[in-house]
């Protein structure tokens, strides 16, 4: 079932039923378009080099003569720092921004105040270097480091930007968008699919229909779009989904105005058809509970993987070596509270929402299961995804339907890195990496995934080559994570050299089990160090960078 928050538009669209329903695929729309919730943020744009020859400059047409012999006074010579910047630089910015401040030729910057819509314009101009933005302080990171546009938030939530193009040590780099993968997309219905571009390089194998038959799924709802434009959409500077070269295979199991058990069989179906094409991962942004007829409906007693007959086709489906990601349910805080049917199935993902800044959802279901495993296995945006509508515009959406293949997509690019794993090492490599994995809760469950370093992980352990101790992120902020592949709770002694081999930091730490944190401090400055890991009597040397 499709839960339209957005009633006004979807009146007439379907019956009401009771307070909650089965297919939970909630898909909360913001009443207006994506560009009309958008505020003016504080920026600098930053400009090309000027090309200008220093020699040829007249100091006097540029500076008065009192500062010209100041600088003569002590030496000073004219630099590029003191050409002006071009006016038609400005003139052309000033008519795209909400707000064009004063300009620095010093830094060869201009202050605006923009919205996102035209911070995609700013990127395309061909004379702006970089965006950064100003705010707590001046960030060194470019506002768009990658052209994600509308997606960044979402992409950078769970680090995958470093594996769309990542750079080994400096040198290599590795691009992974989910080229060569396959992915299965079971929902309930992907009108826009065929009519809105979202992709040039869209590529849907194949389609099927197991409500109506056939292979017509362009009809009835267009959640299934949506939830495929959070992986396939890529447009630079204005919208990349997680997995934009990956293969699509769209199938319909949902009927829109009913709920019965047949569904659940349809879903099966879909599976197995998916199995049979060779996909290599399912996403199910579906899920139930209580149906039309009361009779048929489960109880939060059957959370236990093993009752509901979709749950067992879950875990037949995982048994084929296919990853199986699905949506924790729409259901938190209401009378069912918990995750819904499949999200308790054994041997598959199921996925969480949280909010921009990593919060649980409210609306996000619960685990655990009842007989105590951890669900939802992590967690990604679901709150304020960024999603296309069957219009062909953006919007904010809430909702697990979201974060499933989100999480989905970033899983077929880690995939895609390390092809000899299996789709449980993945699941594994993905839960290690998350950001509570020893605090899991029944909201979050192991967290919001790092994808980078489940790269880390999972090429370590198929190489069988696991080294001693992991770090990340490398380059690092602030902070240093430290993974302890063998899971025991040692002493940790670092020491942080420079090239020069002078010690600039020391600590020593509690593990636990597997992960360790450490803030080397703010006065470090940038740069390539050598850190010194002791541990058990053993030592480890890795060359890290420390970012601005």
């Amino acid at each position: 079932m499709v839960q339209w928050r957005r009633a006004n538009r979807f009146r007439n669209y379907r019956r009401m039923r009771r307070s909650f329903k089965i297919a939970v695929i909630l898909f909360l729309f913001s009443t207006s378009g994506l560009w009309a919730q958008q505020l003016a943020s504080p920026y600098a744009v930053s400009f090309i080099p000027k090309s200008v020859l220093i020699d040829t400059l007249n100091p006097s047409s540029i500076l008065s003569n009192r500062a010209v012999e100041r600088r003569s006074k002590q030496g000073i010579e004219l630099s590029k720092t003191d050409v002006p910047i071009q006016r038609t630089y400005l003139s052309k910015i000033k008519s795209i921004v909400s707000h064009k401040g004063p300009a620095s030729k010093w830094l060869n910057m201009l202050y605006v105040e923009a919205t996102p819509e035209e911070l995609v314009q700013l990127m395309s101009l061909d004379f702006v270097e970089s965006i950064i933005p100003i705010r707590g302080g001046m960030s060194q990171q470019e506002i768009i480091e990658l052209p994600y546009g509308y997606s960044e938030s979402q992409t950078k939530q769970i680090s995958l930007h470093s594996l769309h193009v990542h750079s080994d040590n400096g040198y290599d780099e590795i691009v992974a968008l989910g080229e060569g993968m396959l992915i299965a997309v079971l929902d309930a219905g992907f009108v826009g699919a065929n009519s809105i571009t979202i992709s040039d390089q869209l590529k849907t194998t194949t389609t099927r229909n197991f409500v109506e038959g056939g292979t017509n799924v362009y009809q009835g709802s267009s959640h299934g779009f949506s939830v495929l434009s959070t992986m396939a959409s890529y447009q630079q500077h204005f919208f990349i989904g997680t997995a934009p070269q990956a293969s699509y295979a769209l199938i319909k199991t949902e009927k829109e105005l009913s709920e019965t058990p047949e569904e659940m069989f349809n879903w099966i179906a879909g599976a197995e058809f998916a199995d049979s094409i060779g996909a290599d991962i399912i996403n199910s942004s579906l899920g139930y509970s209580t149906f039309d007829d009361p009779a048929d409906d489960y109880t939060v007693a059957d959370l236990d993987g093993r009752t509901s007959i979709i749950s067992l086709g879950a875990v037949a489906a995982a048994r084929t070596g296919m990853l199986v990601v699905t949506s924790a349910g729409n259901a938190g805080g209401s009378s069912w509270d918990k995750i819904t049917f499949p999200a308790d199935a054994d041997s598959i993902l199921t996925v969480g929402s949280v909010t921009q800044y990593g919060m649980a959802s409210n609306f996000s279901s619960r685990g655990y299961t009842v007989d105590g495993r951890v669900k939802p296995n992590v967690s990604a945006r679901g709150e304020g995804a960024v999603v296309y509508r069957s219009d062909g515009t953006l919007a904010y959406a809430n909702g697990t339907s979201f974060s499933s293949p989100i999480v989905a997509g970033a899983a077929a690019c880690l995939w895609s890195t390390v092809p000899n794993a299996t789709a449980q090492e993945v699941i594994k490599a993905l839960e290690i990496s998350a950001s509570h994995y020893y605090q899991h809760n029944p909201r979050i469950g192991y967290g919001i995934p790092n994808i980078d370093f489940a790269r880390q992980y999972l090429s370590a352990v198929v190489d069988g080559e696991l080294p001693e101790i992991v770090v990340y992120p490398n380059p690092f902020p602030d902070y240093i994570t430290l993974f302890l592949p063998d899971g025991e709770s040692l002493p940790i002694h670092l020491e942080l050299r420079d090239l020069y081999q002078r010690t600039v930091a020391t600590a020593t730490l509690e593990s636990k089990r597997y992960k360790a944190l450490w803030a080397p401090g703010e006065t470090i400055a940038a740069g390539t160090y050598f850190l010194y890991i002791e541990r058990g009597g053993r030592m480890q040397v890795l060359r890290v960078t420390k970012l601005l």
